[in-house]
């Protein structure tokens, strides 16, 4: 099915769509679609926090919404799912264009992923799951080596990830007694990722993204990725591989109930891929990443993810559409540095490939100059 058909199908739907943007630097631009609408949280200044299901249960959010959709139905686009976003929406009869919230929690927790992934036999770095204290790290120091890394069940950009070769350095990081996932600190080549949606006919994927991951002066947390790129530049076998346990964890999922767009990481340590963690929702990279399927004609991953939720009688070309996971034009890259706190400050897009090496990952210095 050619883009314009699904989009076609999309904006003849009854339903009006309101995308929540909560950080400036995850919002997405799609004119084509004509019920398309965003509700900015800079818009309501009386919400202290980012927060996308307080600003869905906003008063003045709940009577733009019901004002503005005249008689078609709202279907409210969250980036991330919540429990607060499921209440809203099924108190008002509107539709959740996002997982049930538990099936999200449930993914995104790393120590329940990783359990996950080692009972389906998928690769992740060996991992030990016990409480956090001075016993058991040296317990862990003496199973794994001296450099750890411990990470606790959820957590964004790296703040839930910490290594350590000392108790010392890591005893005042992490409560006493939380139950925390210890792993041995790999020498790993690179990181990839790949955005998915799983679809009614099947799981269609991007090509694998080289993630720009603790790049200075990006960022001072060598855990937190700054950018990405398209193409990885990665060699073939390990292309294969990560479209096979993508496969796999597609299945999976499907399993439990899951639906639509999700993110997998990958870490890349002597020649072997090890599955790091699932974004079960819409990705930090998928608006950057639409823009670069739209630029080649393809329909968007985005799209699916509407259709799926929205229930649209549509049909694909499974065989072709999944041919994107080796378009070779498939190309762009983006930066998004991160201030003192961790947020992004800036987001800057090129349709080019920064570093034309894996390893290391080389990126100009005059970006700006650039953009």
């Amino acid at each position: 099915m050619s883009k314009i058909k699904l989009e076609t199908i999309i904006n003849n739907s009854p339903y009006v769509f309101y995308f929540l943007v909560v950080d400036k630097f995850l919002d997405i631009d799609l004119p084509q679609l004509k019920n398309f609408h965003k509700i900015y949280l800079s818009d309501y200044p009386s919400i202290k926090i980012k927060n996308s299901g307080k600003l869905l249960d906003c008063p003045e959010v709940i009577k733009y919404i019901k004002s503005n959709c005249g008689s078609l139905t709202p279907a409210i686009i969250p980036f991330k799912p919540s429990a607060k976003i499921d209440f809203v929406c099924k108190k008002n009869n509107w539709v959740n264009v996002s997982n049930p919230s538990p099936i999200n929690r449930f993914l995104e927790d790393k120590i329940k992923f990783a359990k996950l992934c080692q009972k389906y036999h998928l690769p992740t770095i060996p991992f030990s799951i016990d409480t956090f204290n001075q016993k058991n790290f040296l317990k862990y120091q003496h199973l794994y080596g001296q450099n750890l890394v411990l990470q606790t069940h959820f957590g964004w950009a790296g703040n839930s990830t910490f290594s350590a070769s000392s108790w010392k350095k890591i005893e005042k990081k992490i409560f006493p007694n939380t139950v925390v996932k210890f792993s041995p600190l790999i020498n790993f080549s690179y990181s990839l990722l790949n955005n998915c949606c799983l679809t009614k006919f099947g799981l269609i994927q991007s090509p694998p993204a080289l993630q720009y991951t603790g790049i200075k002066p990006f960022t001072k947390n060598k855990f937190t990725t700054v950018g990405r790129q398209w193409p990885s530049f990665a060699p073939p076998k390990i292309i294969k591989n990560i479209n096979k346990i993508s496969e796999d964890f597609g299945q999976i999922i499907k399993e439990i109930g899951y639906k639509g767009f999700f993110g997998l990481d990958f870490l890349i340590s002597n020649d072997k891929v090890f599955l790091l963690e699932c974004n079960p929702r819409l990705t930090a990279s998928f608006s950057f990443y639409t823009k670069i399927e739209q630029n080649q004609k393809l329909t968007p991953l985005f799209y699916f993810h509407l259709a799926e939720f929205l229930k649209l009688n549509y049909q694909i070309n499974l065989k072709l559409e999944q041919g994107r996971f080796n378009n070779k034009n498939i190309i762009g890259s983006e930066i998004t540095p991160k201030n003192k706190k961790n947020y992004t400050c800036k987001k800057l897009n090129f349709f080019y490939p920064l570093s034309k090496t894996t390893n290391p990952i080389s990126i100009p210095s005059n970006l700006n100059e650039k953009n």
